[in-house]
């Protein structure tokens, strides 16, 4: 430990103080900036131990905790389940979905109002050809196996998705030294439905391509998704096969007894399972640091991205990004100008280290590096762009998934460090976290499957996309289907109704933008947002409507004394 201490030191020249817990390296010390706390860690990586826990310090930097939810009550107290899952994200609802295969009483909860609230939404819903990750990392693997899943996932599940393929394009001939390496990891990583094509013939697929590169590597096989009806899709389904789910739930500490996980203490009362996922996104290092069993550090990695109008959807059908030497053996696939499956473009996204978890601010300096790096189509501008959004990923310093059962507590399986191609990898993660699930299970009683599980749920259908004579079928049954809420996206009220009243209702205005596309259009919620208000009123007091769950409230009082509940 002393020879790591002294090369650490002299390296950084700052003194680094080291560790070994948990067959993980822990890293104590203080710098001065951020990038060298995370430049510590990756190299800390080095040494060969389990993971690395950075507890290094930065001048000038106060981390702060998970968001804590405004609710505090007793609703949850008692509760004995059998599986509890940590986190709603698309990897939590994914494997809640497979666990209720079988005969379980399984229950999700998520500190946030809603599924999908941090990762599984602020992402470019790219099903990522497994190109980039290393061979044989974690990553590899469930890329490959979530890849060949998705096809019918998305008809069973009935999610958009489509395959549309990926452009990487190289700048000049002297990138053909790359090619061997391509091969290599194109072989290894079994990535399919591969072809090299000259700047010629992908511009007579890509018209509008910029002519700064001089040929391209395909994959047919890579497509797109929404991240966020995805992950509703796995929830509403493990809801109708029985699983439930808690928002507003934060885990505020476990109760250990015989390296056993007793109790699991929320805001919300006290809950008792047999067994436990850390499912936990950015926060699952926290989560297996309460439960005693820290042995890995989440370095939050953040990246912006910019949404261009639907009507520069022409410029591109395929995913396109551009190869940057500057990005062989990064830990980023450094993004690119990808299509959705709405018909909007996506740039981006960047990649900058940050210390706070769910930090989303964004800046010009990111909107000028995405069209800087991204813009490859030409008649592309700023004043295409509709909005910008960030995320962060949850990286480990060894970047690599953390899948596995625990190591010191019986009854804790992790599905952690799950970052990109986390999305694509998530319906196979969900496979082996199960199995590991069941496994455990068994071993204290007979685990049967449920006979009432069924892998189908049918979403309402488009009204947009429909004939006109199935919408007047559909608006002579609900007249609701006939008014229009928002006419960027072509909303209407019986799909507002209709979000307010799924599996999983949508609670706030984000929840009702997810699940219709109402207020992600041009203008950005600015004609519809009084008509959604109108109707949220329906169904609560208006000063408790909100953009994202308590804290985001639209009202702070009353302006008509006397009024009714209703009156603002």
């Amino acid at each position: 430990m002393k020879n790591i201490e002294q090369y650490l030191s002299k390296k950084f020249s700052t003194p680094i103080h080291c560790e070994e817990k948990n067959d993980a390296l822990f890293l104590y010390g203080r710098v001065d900036s951020w990038d060298k706390v995370v430049s510590i860690g990756r190299e800390a990586t080095k040494f060969g131990f389990r993971g690395v826990v950075n507890k290094i310090e930065c001048e000038g930097v106060r981390i702060a905790g998970p968001k804590v939810p405004c609710v505090r009550d007793q609703s949850l107290h008692g509760r004995r389940v059998d599986v509890l899952i940590i986190g709603a994200g698309v990897v939590g609802c994914a494997i809640a979905r497979e666990l209720s295969r079988w005969k379980l009483d399984i229950l999700v909860v998520d500190k946030e109002s809603d599924v999908a609230c941090h990762q599984s939404s602020h992402n470019a819903g790219m099903m990522h050809p497994p190109i980039a990750p290393h061979p044989k990392s974690k990553k590899a693997y469930y890329n490959r196996k979530g890849l060949d899943l998705i096809e019918q996932l998305a008809r069973e599940l009935d999610f958009p998705y489509r395959k549309n393929g990926l452009a990487m394009l190289f700048p000049n001939a002297a990138y053909a030294l790359l090619l061997p390496f391509i091969k290599f990891r194109e072989h290894r990583n079994q990535v399919r439905e591969t072809q090299f094509m000259s700047a010629s013939k992908l511009l007579r697929i890509e018209p509008h391509l910029k002519r700064h590169f001089a040929w391209a590597y395909v994959v047919w096989e890579a497509g797109v998704v929404d991240p966020f009806q995805m992950t509703l899709a796995f929830a509403e389904n493990a809801v109708q096969n029985g699983a439930r789910f808690s928002f507003n739930t934060l885990v505020e500490s476990f109760v250990i007894e015989d390296e056993r996980i007793e109790a699991v203490v929320t805001n919300r009362g006290t809950i008792f399972p047999r067994l436990v996922v850390n499912a936990a996104g950015v926060w699952a290092d926290h989560v297996a640091a309460l439960a005693n069993d820290e042995f890995f550090t989440i370095h939050p990695r953040k990246g912006e991205m910019a949404i261009i109008d639907k009507k520069k959807s022409h410029l591109c059908q395929m995913t396109i990004s551009m190869i940057s030497l500057k990005n062989v053996g990064s830990v980023t696939k450094g993004g690119g100008l990808i299509p959705t499956v709405h018909g909007n473009l996506l740039l981006g996204p960047t990649a900058l280290e940050v210390p706070q978890r769910e930090d989303y601010s964004t800046s010009l300096e990111g909107l000028e590096e995405l069209f800087r790096k991204h813009a490859v189509v030409e008649d592309l501008s700023k004043s295409d762009v509709i909005s910008y959004f960030a995320g962060t990923r949850a990286a480990t310093y060894e970047e690599d998934f953390i899948v596995e059962p625990s190591k010191k507590i019986k009854n804790l399986v992790h599905a952690a460090g799950i970052q990109s191609p986390g999305l694509t990898s998530a319906p196979a993660i969900a496979m082996d976290v199960a199995s590991m699930c069941i496994e455990k299970l068994q071993k204290e009683k007979k685990i049967v499957p449920n006979e009432r599980f069924c892998p189908v749920r049918k979403n309402e259908p488009n009204f947009r996309k429909l004939s006109l004579q199935e919408k007047q079928k559909i608006i002579e049954k609900n007249p609701a289907y006939g008014i229009v809420i928002c006419r960027c996206e072509t909303v209407t009220r019986g799909e507002v109704l209709q979000a307010l009243n799924g599996e999983i209702p949508a609670t706030t205005l984000d929840g009702i933008k997810w699940r219709t596309r109402c207020g992600m259009g041009r203008c950005q919620g600015g004609f519809c947002t009084p008509f959604l208000v109108e109707i949220l009123q329906q169904f609560t007091d208006p000063l408790s409507i909100t953009k994202k769950g308590p804290g985001s409230e639209l009202f702070v009082t009353r302006t008509r004394p006397g009024g009714n509940e209703h009156d603002l």
